[in-house]
């Protein structure tokens, strides 16, 4: 009796369903399981501490943005700042730097301008702003140089290309000419023809042109600025043949008439040599009153802005800071009160919220000591509510400024002293938030030597792992061809207890 092995069928067997079930990649999981829990748990680690990192570092920028609001409005220059501002803005305009509060009633007797000069129709008329210009009668195309200087500035050339250029063409080739001071235009006449308009870029300055056309001479012109009407002769160092307005200096004199004997000039419409400390552009003829007095509305700004960073401190630190807070519903007797959780809570450090607490506690207590109507916050209008976010009365706080800025300015000098950076000691919130040895920077740097030792610790482990899967893939391997043995004989076992059955599923 003869027999055969059917090595097709060996992975149909019990053994070598094991192999089906076991492969490569889950061997070597299983193998490396510890490893790879330890290196999620130190990255989940690493993961919170850089989380708390960014907790701590919110609450730093907001502690220390409120101590520079502080600071800020310690100073006599944040009550020092002044506005102005003029009876007839049509008439002249101006903007304070350091003048001296007060009325400067002036007079504008001229503005300044800009001379604009306009091609005439004497020489040539254009009807195509876009057709090559033409020397007149002739098929000629318009050729030579002109040179334009405004004020003292040098003259500045432009040259004609060889093939002749439109009246367009030649407007753009001026206003990309460099340094030449002046912008061309091309405009159209009530005939319908088509105009060279040029306009000096400075104002009471005036425009000198040179024009020279081939073989030009001052008893034959030929130049371009010539032919279009610009200039009226070929010569250089030319007027303009048709100004449409000339050049001319701003003037003014203090007080309300126009007196011509101590009246100030500018080539510009800008002074700044009008009221010290001011600069002033005038618009329009005419008389203005401007007045220069105290900036509150500015003030008031600093002040919104403190009670505005203050409120952001107060909101991050128990966000991030506070597992959570009691909540009142109803008012009265019927009131009712929850424990309510702060399910966004990163910082376990109950440190935050101590500061805030002391500084708030600080802000509602302390008094310039100086007597008086304004010695507190509550007395210009700031006041705490039982969740510690700042409330403003901007009216009351107007009319403290307005009243008595330095009883204002008082106060926050002795809080800065208190809790500030005003004092001869560090106060609570540079405590808190400045420097490496303060409580954020302590903290910040206890968690990024804990980060650093878990990506350390992490690394090790990824080496060692990545050394057992490398061994796991061995000892599979190993432990395959064993098992691959184990089938054979399995099947050879089969085929020789039952030889039918084998014959069977070999056809034979």
């Amino acid at each position: 009796m003869s027999s055969s092995i059917n090595w097709s069928q060996v992975y149909n067997t019990p053994i070598g369903q094991i192999l089906q079930d076991l492969s490569p990649n889950t061997f070597a999981q299983l193998a490396t399981q510890e490893n790879n829990l330890q290196i999620s748990n130190y990255q989940k680690q690493e993961q919170t501490d850089q989380t708390d990192i960014s907790a701590w570092s919110t609450l730093q920028s907001d502690a220390q943005t409120f101590g520079g609001d502080l600071a800020n409005l310690s100073q006599s220059s944040t009550y020092g700042q002044l506005q102005s501002s003029s009876s007839d803005s049509n008439v002249a305009t101006a903007i304070d730097q350091s003048a001296q509060q007060g009325s400067y009633t002036i007079s504008v007797n001229s503005v300044a301008q800009a001379e604009i000069d306009s091609g005439t129709t004497a020489n040539m008329t254009v009807t195509d702003p876009n057709a090559t210009l033409m020397v007149p009668g002739t098929t000629t195309p318009l050729q030579g140089s002109f040179s334009i200087a405004v004020g003292n500035g040098s003259a500045v050339t432009v040259n004609l290309p060889s093939a002749g250029e439109s009246l367009n063409g030649l407007a753009s080739l001026i206003n990309s000419t460099a340094g030449i001071g002046a912008t061309a235009s091309v405009v159209q006449n009530s005939s319908g023809d088509w105009l060279l308009e040029i306009q000096a870029n400075q104002t009471g300055q005036a425009i000198t042109y040179g024009d020279n056309g081939l073989g030009s001479t001052s008893s034959q012109p030929n130049g371009p600025l010539y032919y279009l009407g610009v200039v009226g002769t070929g010569t250089s160092g030319l007027s303009a043949a048709d100004r449409l307005q000339a050049p001319s200096d701003a003037t003014v004199s203090f007080g309300s008439t126009y007196n011509s004997s101590n009246a100030i000039t500018s080539s510009s419409n800008t002074f700044t040599n009008l009221i010290p400390g001011m600069t002033v552009t005038v618009n329009a003829p005419g008389t203005t009153t401007i007045t220069v007095s105290p900036n509150t509305s500015a003030m008031v700004s600093s002040v919104k802005q403190f009670v505005s960073d203050w409120n952001q401190w107060v909101k991050d630190t128990q966000n991030l800071a506070q597992s959570g807070q009691v909540v009142a519903s109803g008012t009265g007797s019927s009131a009712t009160y929850a424990y309510q959780s702060n399910p966004n809570q990163v910082l376990t450090s109950g440190l935050p919220s101590a500061v805030l607490d002391q500084v708030g506690q600080l802000l509602a207590e302390t008094t310039s000591g100086q007597g008086g109507q304004y010695q507190s916050l509550a007395d210009i209008g700031i006041t705490l509510g039982t969740n510690g976010q700042m409330t403003l009365n901007s009216t009351t706080l107007s009319q403290a400024l307005i009243s008595n800025p330095t009883a204002v300015q008082a106060i926050f000098q002795q809080l800065n002293g208190t809790i500030g950076a005003g004092g001869s000691t560090p106060g609570i919130i540079n405590g808190f938030s400045q420097g490496s040895t303060s409580t954020v920077g302590e903290a910040i740097a206890t968690l990024n030597q804990q980060s650093a030792q878990d990506k350390s610790q992490a690394r090790l482990l990824q080496q060692q792992l990545n050394s057992e899967e490398q061994q796991a893939i061995l000892k599979y391997g190993q432990w395959v061809n064993q098992v691959s043995r184990y089938s054979e004989q399995y099947s050879l076992l089969q085929a020789l207890f039952n030889p039918q059955g084998s014959n069977n599923s070999n056809g034979g």
